[in-house]
C-alpha cells in the first residue's frame, strides 16, 4: 500500500484489484482515471493489464511467504494449510486464464531468473 506514494497507478490498481466487483468495473474505473491523469497531468497510464499481472504475482509471493512463515505470523490462525494452497492455485488459475499469462511465459521468466545457479 505504501507504494500508492511513488505512483497514483498503485492506489488505482489497489482499488480496480480489491474493491470493485468485476474487471468491467475496474476497466471502466481505470479508463475514466486514465482520461484524468492524461488531462490533468499529461500522464500516460497505460493497459491496466500489466498492472494486474504485477499484483498478482504480489499475491502469489506474499502467500508463498506466508507458507514459509516469513511474514511475521505466518497464516491466519484460522486458515488451514489447504485454505492458502487454493488461494494459491485461485490466483494463479486467475493469472493465468484471466490475465493471459502464458505457461511459457512463466517458464520464461523461471528459467532466466534461476535462483539456483546464483
Amino acid at each position: 500500500e505504501e507504494s500508492c506514494y511513488a505512483d497514483p497507478r498503485f492506489e488505482l490498481l489497489l482499488v480496480c484489484r480489491k474493491v470493485v466487483a468485476n474487471r468491467k468495473q475496474a476497466d471502466a474505473l481505470w479508463d475514466s482515471y486514465s482520461k484524468y491523469l492524461n488531462h490533468r497531468f499529461h500522464l500516460k497510464v497505460g493497459p491496466i493489464d500489466p498492472w494486474l499481472r504485477l499484483e498478482s504475482v504480489h499475491s502469489l509471493l506474499g502467500f508463498c511467504m506466508q507458507g514459509m512463515g516469513l511474514l511475521e505470523g505466518g497464516r491466519n490462525p484460522w486458515e488451514e494449510k489447504s485454505d492458502l494452497l487454493n488461494k494459491i492455485h485461485r490466483e494463479m488459475q486467475r493469472l493465468q486464464y484471466d490475465l493471459g499469462w502464458s505457461k511459457d511465459e512463466a517458464a520464461e521468466i523461471d528459467s532466466s531468473h534461476d535462483l539456483r545457479s546464483a
